[in-house]
């Protein structure tokens, strides 16, 4: 499983991923020209004086769920996630998201505070098994307006199709640093492409999806290269 960028509200990420229809990334070896309808791209992060970077549209942080869902409707689907024995995430998903030729899944991640989080939970019209290991929790309509009012704090995007490295350096060029994910014996290796300048992370996973993770750059360390390196991540060499 791909570590996520914090263990409180993004455990759930790699609940929810699936399998995608095949499609067509087009990240080539240069960027091409593009066209006014090509934008809010993952390769289109914006960092602005304040260190607050904004990709897809969304801004992190400031963006609310509720602006999410002013911008993709009620395809939004908004829940809380918990894994065994952790209080759960406040998260939203497009099961099927386009920005021009790129398709994929977008998870977000609010964070509207622990106690909130805790009962919005508590207060759940249901939970359903997501694995063995999770559940999944529909918020009552009456929590709803709360849920939509916390800000976003991180955003999971998962391409349909698969990433490499000369794809990476091409949009994103040389990375940061490189990590190698802890992994069982015999397990695949996943490794991770750290941008800490625009808060992004791409672990490359050779063996399943690609995952791509966006914070505001000053809680890049905090929120995606600690948890990493906590997990046991070293660096390529």
């Amino acid at each position: 499983m791909k570590h996520p960028m914090l263990i409180a509200l993004f455990a759930a990420v790699a609940i929810i991923l699936g399998a995608f229809a095949p499609a067509l990334w087009r990240m080539a070896a240069g960027p091409p020209a593009q066209t006014a309808a090509e934008s809010g791209l993952p390769w289109q992060v914006a960092v602005d004086a304040s260190g607050r970077s904004t990709v897809f549209g969304l801004t992190l942080p400031g963006t609310t769920l509720a602006q999410a869902r002013q911008r993709w409707g009620d395809d939004v689907q908004v829940a809380v996630m918990a894994r065994r024995g952790q209080p759960g995430a406040l998260e939203a998903y497009l099961e099927n998201f386009r920005a021009a030729a790129i398709n994929g899944r977008l998870v977000l991640a609010a964070d509207p505070g622990a106690p909130a989080v805790a009962r919005l939970r508590e207060n759940a019209v249901h939970n359903e098994p997501v694995d063995a290991e999770a559940r999944r929790y529909t918020l009552r309509a009456d929590d709803l307006p709360e849920a939509l009012r916390a800000p976003l704090v991180g955003i999971t995007f998962i391409p349909a199709a698969q990433l490499d490295a000369a794809t990476l350096r091409a949009r994103f060029g040389e990375p940061a640093e490189r990590l190698l994910d802890a992994a069982p014996a015999g397990a695949g290796r996943i490794e991770q492409w750290l941008y800490p300048s625009i808060g992004l992370a791409v672990a490359l996973d050779a063996k399943g999806r690609d995952v791509m993770q966006f914070v505001a750059p000053a809680d890049f360390e905090r929120l995606l290269r600690a948890p990493l390196l906590a997990a046991g991540a070293l660096p390529v060499r």
